[in-house]
């Protein structure tokens, strides 16, 4: 039984992983036609611009809920190393998503905080992100929806799961 469990699991970890990062990319906001008024917007390109990386609209995510971070902060909340968030940091510093600033009482701790600009541009992605889920929901059937929702509470629980090395 041990023996068709491992299987099932090992079937369902490669299914997973197959399909989870597809779902992702495909949920990424499409792009307005060529020459479209949307296309002319400031907002638009903002967002445009945002989409360079997916790790950059992750750590506008962090930052919109925290409302500022250290760059330690920010490369545990992302799981990647400090030159990785120096790097987006960066990035976002020069498009004008972010700013710098340094701590009143330590001013050797620098904050990292969302710009208005920065915030505008997440809230749209954020939202036109929402709507292609929407949409895509909408084509399913009734049972698959609700598949789907019993689904959830089993991948909000494979987060919070610790990881038992003597399993």
């Amino acid at each position: 039984m041990a023996a068709s469990s491992s299987f099932d699991e090992l079937n369902i970890a490669d299914e997973l992983l197959d399909l989870l990062p597809e779902l992702l990319r495909q949920l990424r906001v499409d792009l307005p036609a060529e020459g479209s008024p949307e296309q002319e917007s400031p907002e638009w390109r903002d967002i445009s611009e945002l989409r360079a990386t997916n790790g950059q609209v992750r750590l506008l995510r962090i930052l919109s809920t925290r409302q500022h971070c250290t760059m330690q902060e920010l490369a545990e909340h992302l799981g990647v190393a400090a030159p990785t968030v120096t790097a987006m940091v960066k990035r976002l510093l020069a498009q004008g998503f972010v700013e710098r600033v340094r701590d009143e009482q330590d001013w050797r701790v620098v904050w990292i905080s969302p710009t208005e600009r920065g915030m505008n541009a997440f809230r749209a992605y954020d939202q036109l992100r929402r709507e292609n889920l929407r949409r895509r929901l909408s084509l399913l059937q009734v049972n698959e929806l609700m598949q789907l929702r019993a689904a959830l509470p089993v991948l909000r629980r494979l987060i919070e799961v610790k990881h038992d090395n003597h399993g």
